[in-house]
């Protein structure tokens, strides 16, 4: 067929950094480059409403699904002087429609895999948009420790949970409020449980900015399991 790659599926690790398990059959080496960047072997570029993701296929996880939610991300109108965290960037998921479509001041992404945080720097260069980000790497239980009352706009784009990020966004609002984009895996039939329980602990972690939470909008992005869907609770703490 002229392929010049072929590479075998497989699910995805279920580690805490959720790396890709594909392995290249076609062609084949004993030595795979120490780059997770465009010049390895397994880069591949998805684009998507004109924003080009690229990352290592055999090493990065790249969801499909979320697409709508991405498109989603990027029909958000930043206001001229608006600040985004990102507590869970990966290759720039989130984080590149925000700045690409959204144009967002800056945007404040923390990735801790040393592989996603390759295809993001690449990925921010080749949209243009790498002078308005400032990416944190590492655990962002201590790479986000300096974002502390300055953003507009915070994303928890992690799965199953993002529940360990919550206090870390809650630090990162402004003291004048925002948005907060909540991701998580729940059961259908407890959905509007979740969504009432989640208003209330984020009401309780912004008690001290006198913030008032509600929810906005609940996004139902896909299907993650039987009965299990994927959400984004957006919250307006003002």
């Amino acid at each position: 067929f002229g392929a010049r790659r072929v590479a075998r599926k497989a699910a995805v690790d279920r580690g805490p950094m959720r790396e890709s398990r594909v392995r290249l059959l076609h062609p084949t080496t004993t030595a795979p480059t120490a780059s997770a960047g465009p010049d390895s072997l397994g880069w591949v570029v998805v684009v998507e409403n004109g924003i080009s993701f690229g990352f290592d296929i055999t090493r990065v996880m790249f969801c499909s699904g979320n697409v709508t939610e991405r498109m989603r991300m990027g029909r958000h109108n930043m206001a001229i002087d608006e600040t985004v965290v990102d507590l869970y960037c990966g290759v720039g998921y989130y984080t590149l429609p925000l700045l690409v479509h959204g144009r967002a001041r800056r945007v404040h992404a923390c990735e801790w895999n040393p592989n996603s945080i390759a295809a993001l720097r690449a990925n921010l260069q080749l949209a243009g948009v790498q002078d308005r980000c400032e990416v944190h790497e590492g655990d962002n239980r201590t790479s986000s420790a300096g974002l502390v009352d300055l953003a507009d706009r915070v994303l928890l784009g992690l799965l199953p949970s993002s529940v360990a990020g919550w206090p870390l966004a809650a630090r990162a609002l402004k003291p004048s409020g925002g948005v907060i984009h909540v991701h998580e895996n729940v059961v259908d039939k407890d959905l509007s449980q979740w969504v009432t329980e989640t208003v209330k602990l984020f009401g309780d972690l912004l008690q001290d900015k006198k913030l008032t939470v509600t929810a906005s909008h609940l996004e139902k992005v896909k299907s993650y399991a039987p009965h299990v869907l994927h959400v984004v609770l957006d919250l307006d703490c003002r």
